[in-house]
């Protein structure tokens, strides 16, 4: 058997069975298993399963973020780990590579540890790839004083020019970020999940539209304009899982009690949930500060729904990436209106109409079949690290 390829991956969050790019990478990295890992990362957690390099800032800098200063201090510890720590070596990183002799280092890009991760690799003459998920430069908590997000931008484009092999979560991404000898577009890595062959049936008699992913910022205040629409009406309803709602406490309180927020989910148990929707729902952010995250990213919950077999409604901007494919190869309805109402006078227009549903039903099946296959997915991913390995050894 041939030994697999050692991968060590320099992260701000390690792959975690849960939400956002950590899900993405679990997916790639832990449930697939198609390399021996290691991961370094600064984020604080706890699993057995994974070989782990914990890379901690100077001891004056966490005391700092974790006293009672920490919160008024914030954005300059911020910008601490994203200006300062980068040029410092990191003796702990070192010692990863030095015992783990990785034949490639992976990282996330994003604002700080990921330069950590390309110094790292310069020094040791190791290829760098990196993973573009997100546009983290313009992500509150990402950054620390707002002053800094363009030069952080520059930096992540910096980034960008200088992987060995780089990965785009859209054809956005690949689009702003510009021409790159070896970069290729992998959507985010659908899950494994096993859809019930009998779901149950909504018990109410009423349409039901299913949203499962991310319910905070943007996202929250989209689903709570939706949510106090579709309360008003007699023949839909809204089924939302997720973590950590930042929502109003009048309607966070109100959705709790009435079965409309159920919070978050393992994955076996939100399948269930989206097995009993008549329509699964993707939301995109209309909000103007966000147009580079929406025209760069990818949502994960797009590929997920379409394993389903349901209608999808894909609610975001035109110039979001993933109305775009929608539009060209199908697989969702787009409304690109900034209102709730067009999503009920979508829902509507799918539950009146069989022949459309089926039709919509379909062409998520196909979307999952071709363009969001899994396997299709996870082959560019492993093979053109190979490539770019074996070009390195020769071999």
């Amino acid at each position: 058997m041939t030994a697999k390829r050692r991968i060590l991956l320099v992260s701000i969050v390690p792959p975690k069975n849960d939400c956002g790019v950590r899900i993405v990478m679990y997916r790639q990295l832990v449930e697939r298993s198609p390399f021996e890992l290691h991961v370094a990362s600064n984020a604080h957690f706890v699993d057995d399963a994974l070989v782990h390099t914990p890379l901690r800032l100077p001891y004056f800098v966490d005391r700092v973020r974790k006293s009672r200063f920490g919160p008024r201090l914030a954005a300059w510890v911020i910008d601490y780990e994203n200006f300062v720590w980068p040029l410092m070596t990191n003796t702990a990183l070192e010692t990863a590579v030095e015992d783990f002799k990785p034949d490639v280092i992976l990282t996330l890009a994003e604002c700080g540890l990921c330069h950590v991760a390309r110094k790292t690799a310069q020094r040791h003459g190791l290829p760098l790839v990196g993973l573009f998920l997100d546009w983290f430069p313009v992500m509150k908590g990402h950054y620390g004083h707002t002053s800094t997000r363009p030069s952080l931008s520059r930096r992540f484009c910096e980034l960008y020019s200088v992987c060995d092999l780089a990965f785009c979560t859209s054809d956005g991404m690949q689009e702003v970020l510009g021409p790159h000898p070896n970069s290729h577009v992998i959507y985010p890595m659908p899950g494994r999940h096993r859809v019930p062959e009998k779901p149950l049936a909504p018990s109410t008699g009423k349409f039901r539209l299913v949203y499962v992913g991310s319910v905070q910022n943007f996202y929250g205040r989209m689903l709570c304009s939706l949510i106090e629409k579709i309360e008003a009406t007699k023949d839909l309803e809204i089924i939302v899982v997720g973590p950590n709602a930042d929502w109003p406490q009048q309607i966070l309180e109100r959705a709790k009690a009435n079965g409309i927020y159920l919070g978050f989910k393992e994955p076996e148990e939100s399948a269930g949930v989206m097995a009993s929707a008549d329509a699964l729902l993707v939301v995109m952010s209309f909000e103007s500060e966000h147009e580079l995250f929406m025209r760069t990213s990818f949502t994960t919950k797009f590929l997920d729904y379409v394993a389903f077999g349901r209608p999808v409604v894909l609610w975001g901007p035109d110039y979001c990436t993933p109305v775009r494919v929608a539009r060209k190869h199908g697989g969702a309805v787009v409304v690109n209106q900034n209102d709730p109402d067009a999503i009920i006078s979508a829902c509507r227009q799918i539950a009146a109409d069989a022949a459309w549903r089926k039709q919509l039903s379909q062409e998520a099946r196909r979307a999952h079949q071709t363009l969001f296959n899994p396997d299709r997915l996870q082959e560019i991913f492993v093979s053109e690290i190979e490539k770019l390995v074996g070009s390195r050894r020769g071999t």
